[in-house]
């Protein structure tokens, strides 16, 4: 979407440095750097900025960088306090095998500038798996999940580990309070998503020796471009160490949650979410099936939670009604 005076306004206090990106003239004079070695992409003749999606602390754009070598598109994430740790993250990432010509892969990340508080990364041009799991047909969606699959599988067995340990106790704290007032309306499935809660607090002992391994944080349809042989996943915000379970689960309920919003059922997308988790345990994770449905729970109660903040919309009940509901029929298959 293009630019407008609302991004700035809403996002100036806790992005102090927004208005710096979204202004080409001064973005510029940050980025004369690619014209340099390793890149050499030419004399920066110019630059557009586009925003993409904003949150609370950061502000995703896209930047489009006029050269004599001709135009570049790049990924942009500006935050509201120094992420570096993406960056350097990223970097570790690609160099472990994730690089550009990497069956399993992640957009390639090429700077960040501690001024800005800006990470700048490869813009990935691909078929999106959320386009497929919503519109493609059952072929196309089973061949998507199995992608899906293989690409964490391999990520949690090599990738190196970096960001915070989230053990069960510490992913179950995050979801104790409500980040902002829930929204008018959705107060007693606030309530319904807190109970669910306690019940998950109560199961949690028999998790905490889990094994840990590298997390994404929030893995799901919608961070994942297929370019391709290659699968490529994006958003390293969250990166860190957890259980192998949470970001399998978090897939596999992200997956319900689109189908309840755009498929009519939260059913409709079982089989696609099948391929996924049979794919994954074929890689030799059988460890994981154990503990799934308790972090299937959690994510009900996540993404329930995402839903019951934002402001009314047509789906909206439904999608929270589903997904608790959902939770509590997971919890029982756990305990």
């Amino acid at each position: 979407m293009p630019v407008s005076e609302p991004v700035h306004a809403a996002a100036d206090h806790r992005i102090p440095t927004l208005a710096a990106v979204l202004d080409p003239v001064q973005l510029s004079q940050h980025l004369v750097f690619f014209s340099c070695p390793p890149w050499n992409w030419g004399a920066l003749k110019g630059a557009q900025v586009q925003v993409i999606k904003t949150h609370a602390n950061r502000c995703t754009v896209e930047i489009s960088l006029h050269t004599s070598g001709g135009l570049r598109a790049l990924i942009g994430k500006v935050y509201g306090d120094d992420r570096g740790d993406v960056y350097r993250a990223m970097e570790a990432i690609s160099r472990a095998g994730f690089g550009p010509d990497a069956r399993f892969s992640i957009p390639q990340p090429l700077a960040f500038l501690p001024a800005l508080n800006l990470l700048l990364q490869e813009k990935v041009h691909g078929a999106r798996a959320k386009g497929i799991f919503m519109k493609g047909k059952e072929p196309d969606r089973a061949g998507a999940a199995e992608r899906c699959a293989l690409w964490l599988s391999h990520f949690q067995a090599v990738a190196p580990r970096s960001g915070p340990v989230v053990d069960v106790d510490r992913n179950l704290a995050s979801l104790k309070e409500w980040k902002r007032p829930v929204a008018p309306g959705n107060e007693a499935l606030a309530d319904n998503a807190r109970r669910l809660l306690g019940r998950l607090q109560d199961a949690a002992p028999g998790l905490r020796n889990a094994e840990l391994c590298p997390g994404h944080g929030s893995y799901c349809y919608s961070q994942v471009v297929f370019v391709g042989d290659r699968t490529v996943t994006y958003d390293w915000d969250g990166h860190d160490i957890a259980d192998p379970s949470r970001d399998v689960a978090r897939f596999i309920v992200a997956l319900k949650g689109l189908a309840l919003r755009y498929l009519g059922s939260i059913r409709a997308l079982d089989d696609a979410a099948g391929i996924f988790l049979k794919t994954y345990l074929g890689r030799d994770r059988h460890d994981v099936r154990k503990r799934l449905p308790f972090y299937e729970a959690v994510a009900c109660v996540k993404l329930a939670k995402y839903e019951i903040l934002r402001p009314h919309c047509h789906w909206r009940k439904t999608v929270i009604e589903g997904l608790i509901n959902e939770g509590f029929r997971r919890l029982e298959q756990f305990t």
